[in-house]
């Protein structure tokens, strides 16, 4: 007969002894104490998925109500803010507006593409198309940014720069969920 004996050994195999030592391993668990450490709390260590995702969300959320305001209160009304307002004035708000909301989508739709395009039914068959298609919207969104760039330099910059921080956390901490 070949087949093993009880303790796992052919017959007629000599059994090696091995020394066994009980070893008792602890393992300390930082949320079963009860007062958490004050400097894991302040310098981003302690941070769970659960808590960076929700950062990240808060960042998405801040940049997105940022570039809504920056569209309505710097393009549209036309306010002065030190850093953000253009340094001329805009001839053509209109002109400026629509530019900078098409800026802002074509960025969106690069960003959503490239993360997380290949999870959608279209790229599903070959999800590195996902990556070229973003390609060709980034690119022709350059071409836009270029064509303008005289007129609404700083508008642009500020919507694509906003837009773009602002998609990234969005779709990291949304795929950090999965």
């Amino acid at each position: 007969m070949d087949d093993l004996d009880i303790d796992e050994t052919l017959p007629g195999q000599k059994i090696e002894e091995e020394s066994l030592e009980k070893v008792v391993r602890r393992e300390s668990n930082s949320s079963s104490s009860s007062e958490p450490s004050s400097t894991d709390d302040w310098n981003g260590d302690s941070l769970d998925g659960d808590s960076q995702r929700g950062m990240l969300y808060l960042v998405a959320g801040a940049g997105y109500g940022a570039l809504v305001v920056y569209l309505v209160l710097v393009i549209s009304q036309g306010m002065k803010i030190p850093v953000l307002s253009p340094d001329t004035n805009i001839d053509h708000i209109n002109g400026a507006l629509s530019t900078s909301i098409l800026i802002s989508a074509m960025v969106f739709v690069t960003i959503w593409v490239f993360m997380s395009g290949k999870n959608h039914s279209f790229f599903t068959e070959d999800p590195d198309k996902a990556k070229f298609w973003a390609g060709i919207i980034g690119l022709v969104s350059l071409v836009i940014i270029a064509t303008s760039w005289d007129k609404y330099e700083t508008v642009m910059t500020v919507s694509a720069l906003l837009t773009s921080v602002s998609t990234w956390a969005y779709l990291r901490s949304s795929q950090m969920k999965s």
